[in-house]
């Protein structure tokens, strides 16, 4: 039983029923678009800060995140502690804490951490060469950045915003009690912030080399233009990418890990974003079989055209779909955290109530259509971070900075 209301005010309250024990868990997205570094870093420390509304309300536990689109906000309680949660909501939406430098401090040790991982480096080069000045390139603030963060005050706007409530309650009383607490937020202006660009689209066959003296292990990380949620092909088109590479019986990971060695680890998924999606080949691999992985998994996007997928390997990978998706989001907080996180991509989150059902309803012809439009190892871009000497590439690529992709 689901309660699905647009308040007055704009903000739209989903309230769901889901399990039997009396707890609630609560995600509010929150539109909070960030065309500049400095907002980024700002949006960044005020999530981090709005832990401390929750010492004031016993019984909830409450923490938030922020990128560029969005700050989101995850809360819970018991059923009996809601009306404590929600009212703790109402002062979040003010984004007005009154303490920044413990946040602030938290997050630069923690983000400085971060980039010590090898592999941020890696997606932050990545963002930069699909997508240039555009902000999905700013994936983590900078120090600088963040201690530059004394004084924040960005309350947040109704429209846009998604209230996501989960419990064992009555949907349509949760709703009632949402919208109690949050009926009377205010829009700010005429007009809520308007929302970042359009990710460009991406340009095929631009491959770029990472040069990493003396690492022994290389990083490949590659996109292409894909299908976002809304399009009614994206149930196929997510099939055809589970028989590619989607899981551990899928074509990328028996050939290149399993028969030929090559990596230790290799994936395809969707790398969804607002109003954009993008294909993602991922595959780790030692430096001297670099250029035979990359061979290979063109190899292996063409065999998707040439050799289409069979029915058995299309109902092998709904099952897997299909029962890993109900396994992942089984416990209350996944499920929640999902349906936000869908809202914040731009996608309705009730969606995912009914994939399960689309990807059923999905016909192997669909799926073959799928592979052969947008499975062209042609159409896709991306970044090898690898030692060029270990891992053998041409000394006129290695200067240049680019990579033959085999198309």
């Amino acid at each position: 039983m689901i309660a699905d209301r647009m308040l007055p005010n704009g903000l739209r309250v989903l309230a769901l029923r889901h399990g039997i024990t009396p707890l609630a868990e609560v995600r509010l997205h929150l539109p909070a678009p960030c065309p500049t570094r400095r907002d980024l870093a700002e949006s960044t420390v005020l999530a981090a800060s709005l832990a401390q509304v929750q010492d004031a309300y016993d019984g909830v536990e409450l923490s938030a995140t922020a990128d560029i689109h969005r700050v989101t906000v995850s809360a819970s309680s018991s059923v009996a502690d809601l009306e404590s949660l929600l009212a703790a909501l109402a002062q979040v939406v003010e984004g007005a804490p009154t303490e920044l430098a413990a946040a602030r401090g938290q997050l630069i040790a923690q983000f400085r951490m971060v980039r010590a991982h090898p592999d941020i480096a890696v997606r932050i080069e990545l963002a930069q060469h699909m997508f240039g000045d555009h902000p999905a390139t700013f994936l983590l603030p900078a120090e600088a950045e963040l201690a530059g963060v004394t004084r924040v005050r960005r309350a947040f706007d109704p429209r846009g915003a998604v209230l996501v409530l989960l419990t064992s309650q009555d949907p349509e009383q949760m709703a009632d009690a949402a919208e109690k607490a949050l009926g009377g937020w205010r829009p700010l202006t005429p007009s809520p912030p308007p929302p970042l660009p359009p990710l460009p689209a991406i340009e095929g066959g631009r491959l770029a080399l990472l040069p990493r003296p003396g690492a022994p292990q290389s990083r490949i990380r590659l996109r292409a233009q894909a299908l976002t949620p809304n399009d009614a092909r994206y149930p196929a088109l997510f099939l055809a990418c589970n028989v590619l590479g989607g899981y551990v019986s899928s074509r990328l990971s028996r050939n290149l890990r399993e028969n030929k060695g090559y990596v230790y680890g290799i994936t395809s998924m969707f790398d969804l974003h607002p109003g954009s999606a993008f294909l993602a080949i991922e595959a780790d691999t030692a430096a001297a079989t670099t250029n035979p992985a990359l061979a290979a998994v063109a190899d292996e996007l063409r065999g998707m055209r040439t050799h289409p997928p069979t029915a058995e390997e299309i109902q092998a990978a709904r099952a897997f779909a299909m029962g890993s998706t109900t396994t992942r989001l089984a416990p209350r907080a996944a499920f929640a955290t999902a349906l936000a996180d869908l809202a914040g991509k731009a996608v309705d989150p009730l969606f995912l109530l009914g994939f399960a059902r689309e990807l059923a309803a999905v016909t192997p012809e669909e799926v073959v259509a799928a592979a052969e439009e947008f499975l062209d190892p042609g159409r896709f871009s991306g970044v090898v971070a690898a030692d060029p000497e270990l891992a053998g590439f041409p000394a006129e690529s290695v200067k240049a900075g680019n990579l033959t992709w085999r198309a």
